[in-house]
């Protein structure tokens, strides 16, 4: 009998194995004279799949307790994975301090990124041609654009 742990176990478990997973993958879809959508789906499907299972408090909590039982003096491998125990995720709430200095340089920033926005907005206005800037004189060109074209998976 399949169990959903068997189809997880199909993929691959070393680097090695990824590598070659992610060639024969790569050759195939190139070499197929089908329509690639449904696989590009299905792969955001698996990358949806395994990040919700690895955001899973529950299992986090059981992967932490195995880890747990392991001598901690000693490092963890498991198929050439070196495993850490770890603090992460760690925050600190800056505003309960009730430090009148910090909050002025929080005000400061936020003004700063503010103006910084603004003037962003207005570097991406300017003509193609360039321009005199009207505050100090200099000559200024419009910021480069540049992007990549993909199609988006909504899930």
């Amino acid at each position: 009998m399949k169990t959903m742990l068997s189809v997880v176990n199909l993929m691959p478990s070393n680097k090695a194995q990824i590598d070659v997973f992610k060639r024969g993958i790569k050759a195939e879809i190139l070499a197929n004279d089908q329509n690639p959508l449904p696989i590009l789906v299905q792969l955001k499907m698996a990358e949806k799949t395994i990040s919700e299972i690895l955001k899973d408090d529950e299992i986090d909590e059981h992967f932490l307790n195995e880890y747990l039982l392991y001598d901690k003096d000693e490092k963890v491998v498991v198929n050439g994975a070196t495993l850490t125990k770890s603090e992460t995720g760690v925050k600190y709430d800056f505003d309960a301090c009730g430090d009148q200095v910090y909050n002025d340089l929080v005000k400061e920033m936020n003004d700063l990124k503010e103006k910084l926005k603004e003037r962003e907005t207005y570097l991406k206005t300017i003509p193609s041609e360039g321009t005199v800037c009207p505050i100090n004189g200099n000559y200024i060109n419009r910021a480069v654009k540049s992007s990549k074209t993909k199609v988006i998976v909504r899930l």
